[in-house]
């Protein structure tokens, strides 16, 4: 599928001198002297009106003018080509005072055109394939042909979704319309529906830092197995001790606070709502054609926080004890139950990624999805992907996948990656209610989170690797290794954290720099 605007381009094998003036009524007093082939002589009418049309047709004009009467004699001979290749010719006689209108661009109206000089220019966004000579690239930031691999460029093929067609910046929803995914925070689309991200960045900007590493490593890190960030920088844990268990948050300025969980019921992962994309203050430069696009609307509910508890059920007081697994939700304002268990869990267990049945066992995968529902896998049996609608009440099972649930991550407002025991990586679709496969990387999955800013997921693997995943593409790229087992987590300054899970392997909170531009 082509999508382009029409541009209509006049090629004249006339000699043309056209003193003209601009910038007022529209109507412009000129003096022509036009040279043409035509042989016909007669005084004609000559009313300048901007319009073009597509039939083909071309006229010769030949003009004189008299200084003393200031008439003008005109002659024109216009010529149509047919669909059959015939053409006739016709002379117009008539008398007028010599003055034209500007032509201008007529409709040149849709988000990736232009009117530069009467002109209507259409840049290469939208367009499948893109007009970009070899070794260039179309690059919908900019509207321009870029070299391939040259920085600030977000450029790579489209998706074919009912309708429209998604290009960089944007993914098929499943149902029939593109949506932004970073590092986009909108969509904009031509009548013909070709679409591309808009309000985009490619330098990533930094409101917030954590708090150091000194700060995390103190109190905060006690009997850690979790770890995540809010986008206010704030730093969430939870742990597993085999005593009561805590929440624990660190403000960027290193206060500490902490939440006692249920009895000892042992905790898995923290997971706070945060935002999926990195709503963009300015709008790009006057010079790119860019959408007037509306920044993105608020989401409810971000900075909600909510873990796991994983008893397995053979272990200690959760040996047969029907509600000591599941998902609960921090409520701040209820001083005797701040954790209370929101999504109730059956009795679950795994032989990894930890290879520790304490940790293997219960819900795994937590995430909030945008829609603020959450998420988890083995909530009802292994391999089940369970949702908890907090403002509906329900439960239901979304998906069952074939293996255990060990991680997932929300990649776009209906879009989640869900780690499987064993390696492979699936993205489903909450709208749809159906999962596609990405990529197989071959060790079990510890941890998942996503970059808001290029959309990256990073995961860690109980080889010790952390790879970088492309979600929508299944590129795969080596990114660090870890000192020992745990798990990794994004934060808004543009750090990937790795946290030990303390319970099988002491160590230290430390993190690696992640772009801060592409």
């Amino acid at each position: 599928m082509h999508f382009q605007a029409k541009v209509i381009t006049v090629l004249a094998a006339t000699s043309l001198v056209l003193s003209a003036a601009c910038g007022d009524d529209g109507e412009a007093s000129s003096t022509a002297t036009v040279t043409a082939t035509a042989t016909a002589s007669a005084t004609a009418t000559v009313t300048g009106t901007g319009e073009a049309t597509e039939t083909g047709e071309t006229s010769e004009t030949t003009a004189s003018s008299d200084p003393t009467t200031g008439a003008s004699e005109t002659s024109t001979a216009s010529e149509t080509a047919t669909e059959t290749g015939t053409a006739t010719e016709s002379t117009t006689e008539g008398t007028t005072e010599g003055t034209t209108e500007g032509l201008g661009c007529g409709a040149c109206d849709q988000p990736n055109q232009s009117c530069v000089d009467d002109v209507c220019v259409t840049s290469c966004q939208g367009q499948d394939p893109d007009p970009c000579a070899p070794g260039q690239v179309c690059d919908v930031l900019s509207g321009e042909c870029q070299d391939a691999g040259a920085t600030c460029t977000l450029s790579g093929a489209s998706e074919v979704c009912d309708d429209q067609l998604c290009g960089p910046g944007s993914v098929c929803d499943g149902q029939g319309a593109c949506i932004a995914v970073a590092p986009c925070s909108a969509v904009t689309c031509t009548d013909e529906g070709a679409c591309w991200g808009s309000l985009c960045a490619c330098e990533r900007e930094v409101e917030c830092e954590e708090a150091s590493a000194d700060l995390l490593n103190g109190p905060f890190a006690n009997d850690i197995v979790g770890i995540d960030f809010a986008d206010d920088c704030n730093a969430w844990s939870v742990t597993l001790s085999g005593g009561q268990e805590f929440l624990r948050r660190m403000t960027p300025g290193g206060e500490l606070s902490t939440w006692g969980g249920i009895g000892d019921y042992d905790q898995g992962e923290v997971r706070v709502l945060r935002k999926l994309t990195i709503p963009q203050a300015k709008l790009p430069p006057e010079e790119r054609f860019a959408a007037e696009a509306p920044p993105p609307v608020a989401v409810e509910g971000l900075g909600e926080v909510a873990l796991t508890y994983i008893c397995c059920p053979t272990c200690g007081s959760c040996n047969n004890n029907p509600s000591a697994r599941g998902v609960a939700r921090l409520d701040e304002a209820n001083m005797n139950m701040p954790l209370p268990i929101v999504l109730f869990a059956e009795a679950t267990q795994g032989m990894g990624p930890f290879a520790n049945k304490w940790l293997d066992g219960g819900p795994q995968g937590l995430s909030w999805g945008e829609d603020r529902i959450l998420y988890v896998g083995n909530q009802t049996a292994n391999g089940d992907y369970n949702s908890a609608d907090l403002e509906k009440g329900t439960v239901d099972v979304e998906y069952k996948f074939d293996a255990r649930v060990t991680a997932s991550a929300p990649i776009s407002s209906v879009h989640i990656l869900v780690g499987l025991i064993g390696g492979g990586l699936y993205r489903f679709n909450t709208a749809t209610k159906e999962a596609e496969f990405v990529v197989d990387l071959m060790s079990d999955i510890t941890s998942l989170s996503h970059d808001a800013f290029t959309g990256d997921v990073y995961a860690s693997l109980a080889d010790l690797d952390v790879v970088r995943v492309r979600p929508f593409t299944g590129e795969v790229s080596d990114f660090a290794t870890m000192p020992s087992k745990g798990r990794v987590a994004v934060s808004p300054s543009g750090k990937l954290w790795f946290t030990p899970v303390k319970y099988v392997a002491p160590g230290v909170l430390s993190s690696w720099d992640l772009p801060a531009s592409f």
